[in-house]
């Protein structure tokens, strides 16, 4: 009786969990969705335009991705941008101009390539930063909240710090 209860204990705290990490990535695909749609409307469009390959993720090993294409007028070709990181290791959430996921020391991976070029010439890069791509609504300090209380319900403890539009 006693490990059957453990069991209805351990699926009732899985399903939370992942009922969580739902609830993260509907606000961040839907914020998404949102900032491509209004990137050529805001005041404050800087002539970077992305589009969705892949929305955000989160696999069985709980790696959170996401994958975009990226225009800029300052860059000469078209790139192809995937993002990486362990959920667990998302240590802080913040603005600065965009919204970004602070981790520990190499421990999101990117990997980039030129259009044009293809995979086979793919650059890969480690650091401590996750880019949103969440920009342009400004005044916005309330999704952050709710993306640090979506990461906390999943069981990531995130703090929210700096948010300078």
């Amino acid at each position: 009786m006693s490990k059957l209860i453990i069991l209805l204990f351990s699926l009732a705290f899985w399903t939370a969990g992942y009922a969580q990490e739902n609830t993260l990535l509907k606000i961040l695909n839907r914020e998404l969705k949102k900032e491509i749609k209004n990137q050529l409307k805001s005041p404050h469009f800087n002539g970077d335009t992305i589009r969705i390959i892949q929305p955000f993720t989160i696999n069985s090993e709980k790696i959170l991705s996401l994958e975009i294409e990226k225009r800029s007028p300052y860059l000469s070709s078209v790139w192809v941008i995937k993002q990486e990181v362990p959920l667990n290791a998302v240590k802080k959430v913040g603005k600065d101009i965009n919204i970004i996921l602070e981790t520990g020391e190499n421990l999101v991976t990117t990997t980039s390539y030129r259009l044009e070029e293809g995979k086979e010439k793919e650059e890969q890069s480690m650091g401590n930063l996750f880019f949103l791509y969440l920009s342009n609504e400004k005044q916005n300090e309330d999704l952050g909240i709710a993306i640090q209380n979506a990461f906390i319900k999943a069981g990531v403890p995130v703090i929210k710090e700096y948010w300078y539009d």
